[in-house]
């Protein structure tokens, strides 16, 4: 099992951890999923457009467009306020009038292009957890949560979260507490009885630990913690369950 006592120091066992929790709630992309946000100028948004049906739009005023959307959606993310957040659909209305049809286009061809992977040994690290823990998800996507949905679904991880809460389908963004508190609803568990793991300082570990969550930072970098205080830091989420 993930939560484990993991040894003795000074002839006294030593409790894990996570075991001081009834939950362990994640973030998703740059937590559990890799290659995900794939944005920019290399990005050929031209093909994942016509395998969507997509005909209207030429190659570069389809590039034009979704850099326009994206940048436009990424300024308000770092400029705020986090709640109420604007749906895709909502930014996208103030850039250029579409069909109804065009809009579910270009918002399929986003959660596309944000989707990222989450490797086996991540899913086999939930599996485990779930022996032990209630767990939950929680994610800021831009576009509608169908294709991730999907995804989560063909892995075999959402029946393992009690709670998946994604800001496209409530209105608001990290680090507002309405997600973080959604999902400690959803899982039945008082903030101090949850651990909140996540990559991001502001957004992920601030946020959690303002609504009485203790955290776990994710420093890939190894630069340390600059902004926030978390509970523990790891490299990666494979020192998850050895944590002391």
């Amino acid at each position: 099992m993930c939560s484990r006592v993991p040894g003795n120091i000074g002839g006294h066992a030593v409790m894990a951890f996570l075991d001081r929790f009834d939950a362990v709630i994640f973030d998703l992309n740059g937590t559990l999923a890799e290659d995900f946000d794939r944005f920019g100028p290399d990005q050929d948004y031209a093909t994942t457009y016509r395998q969507l049906g997509g005909r209207a739009l030429a190659p570069e005023p389809l590039t034009d467009l979704v850099d326009s959307l994206m940048a436009r959606i990424l300024n308000r993310y770092e400029d705020g306020p986090t709640d109420p957040f604007p749906s895709l659909a909502e930014f996208l209305a103030e850039l250029v009038e579409s069909p109804a049809a065009e809009t579910e286009r270009i918002d399929a061809l986003v959660a596309e292009h944000e989707m990222g992977t989450i490797p086996r040994a991540r899913v086999q690290l939930l599996e485990e957890l779930r022996r032990s823990h209630r767990l939950g998800l929680i994610s800021d996507l831009w576009a509608s949560s169908g294709a991730y949905r999907r995804y989560l679904d063909q892995l075999g991880l959402s029946a393992l979260f009690g709670s998946i809460v994604f800001s496209c389908e409530h209105g608001a963004v990290k680090p507002g507490p309405r997600l973080f508190q959604t999902a400690l609803d959803e899982l039945a568990v008082a903030p101090e009885r949850a651990v909140f793991v996540g990559d991001h300082e502001t957004r992920d570990i601030l946020g959690a630990a303002a609504c009485g969550m203790s955290t776990v930072w994710i420093d890939t970098e190894g630069h340390g913690p600059m902004a926030a205080r978390p509970d523990r830091v790891v490299a990666s989420l494979e020192a998850l369950p050895d944590l002391i």
